[in-house]
């Protein structure tokens, strides 16, 4: 893979800031903002400092570098008509009666088949008291 590396306009001496374009700052936040990629390693390759690069990237959110631009991507997307399962289908009844078993305690409490719901309630409402 090749790598394209831009470097900083050169920097008269003397002077203590450089003065980056708009278009260096630009290229440079929107190599940061690609999936994957490094904010220090992209400020390394082009000779300035990590935290300046973050500033960048907070003024570019902001517009002050100019229009951001939006990358969209769309994925495709197929409908079918799938057949929704009844309630009957979405849980089958099981085959055979089971058994329930509460321990509490010095109380073990055997249920076989399906009980009634009211009366498993208020069993268990006086076992687990």
């Amino acid at each position: 893979m090749d790598t394209i590396v831009d470097t900083p306009p050169s920097i008269p001496r003397g002077s203590r800031r450089p003065n980056f374009s708009v278009e260096f700052k630009r290229r440079v936040v929107e190599a940061t903002l690609l999936p994957g990629a490094s904010v220090a390693l992209i400020a390394r390759e082009h000779e300035v400092n990590a935290n300046l690069v973050f500033k960048w990237r907070r003024h570019y959110r902001e517009g002050q570098l100019g229009p951001v631009a939006h990358q969209v991507t769309l994925l495709p997307v197929n409908l079918s008509k799938a057949p929704t399962p009844s309630a009957e289908e979405a849980m089958p009844l099981p085959s055979s009666p089971g058994g329930l078993v509460v321990e509490c305690g010095r109380v073990t409490l055997r249920i076989e088949g399906v009980p009634d719901p009211q009366t498993l309630q208020l069993v268990l409402q006086q076992v687990l008291r």
